[in-house]
This record gives C-alpha cells, structure tokens and sequence, in this order.
C-alpha cells in the first residue's frame, strides 16, 4: 500500500491569509487539543474568504450554476492548536486546470496569539482538491471565466 507523504510545507508556493479565528472550547477533544475533524472546517473557512478576497464568492459560483465539491484532502498535523489559540489560516493556489483546483494551506499561531509564544507555530499544513461540477447535472466543467480568471491570477506563473 502507498503511503501519501507528509506535508511538510505549504504545498502552494504563495500565501494569502484567509482567515484568523480563535479556539473555542467545543473544537477541542478530551485531551484539550483542537479534534481533527475540525480542521475541515477551519479550511473550508478559509477556503471561503480567499475566493471573496479573490473578487468572487461561493453564491455566486452557484448562481451561475456551478459547484466546487471538495474531491480530496490532505492534512499533516505537527502541533497541537489549544483552546484560546488564535488560528492563522494562511491559503495559496496550488494549481488550477480544466476543471480542477488545488489550494494549498499552513496554519499557524503567530507570536502573541498564544500566552508565551515568541515565534510562529506551525500547527498543520495542508491541501484540498476541488472539481469545477455544472450543478445542473452533477458533470465537471470547465471553470468559469470570472471564477478562473479571478483564481488565475492568484496561481503560480504557468498554471492554466
């Protein structure tokens, strides 16, 4: 069986913030630590401002009838967030094709968002992979303009 290999990076070469939020206590588990389950959430979050950011929001993606279902994620976990902690969601394209688009993310605490911190923590870094689907019939299709051209230009050079 092939192992998927640990990100140890963002895999997006730029960084955008996306979103700075704080822990709240129903994000942790019993150990006190953020469970990892909600780290779907903290991207999708930042996912979500990124594209506003960019000039275009998810209602209108799906105004114009399409939709960007998530088709794969990849996280590797290096430390603990904690209740409290003030989260840095930083986000950057990856890639973007016909009808595929990969966002790569490093989370973070920053000094003084943590009691004690003196330098940036890298909490997790990771990547999600998103398919272009006309809603009408659930097919992929092509990006479309404002949406490709908005995330274009955000991609590294040569990614279109």
């Amino acid at each position: 069986m092939a192992r998927t290999p640990r990100l140890t990076r963002s895999p997006a070469r730029e960084l955008r913030l996306g979103v700075k939020l704080r822990v709240i206590y129903a994000d942790t588990d019993q150990m006190g630590v953020v469970y990892h389950g909600t780290y779907a959430r903290y991207l999708e979050a930042a996912r979500v401002e990124f594209m506003r950011d960019a000039g275009q929001t998810y209602a209108d993606v799906e105004a114009a009838g399409y939709a960007l279902p998530l088709t794969d994620l990849q996280i590797s976990y290096l430390s603990p967030a904690r209740y409290d902690d003030i989260l840095s969601v930083m986000v950057g394209v990856v890639e973007i094709g016909y009808a595929r688009l990969i966002l790569g993310y490093h989370v973070l605490v920053a000094p003084g968002d943590r009691k004690g911190l003196g330098q940036p923590l890298t909490i997790a870094f990771a990547e999600t992979c998103h398919c272009c689907i006309a809603r009408a019939d659930g097919r992929p299709a092509r990006f479309p303009g404002p949406l490709r051209a908005a995330l274009a230009n955000l991609a590294p050079e040569g990614d279109d």
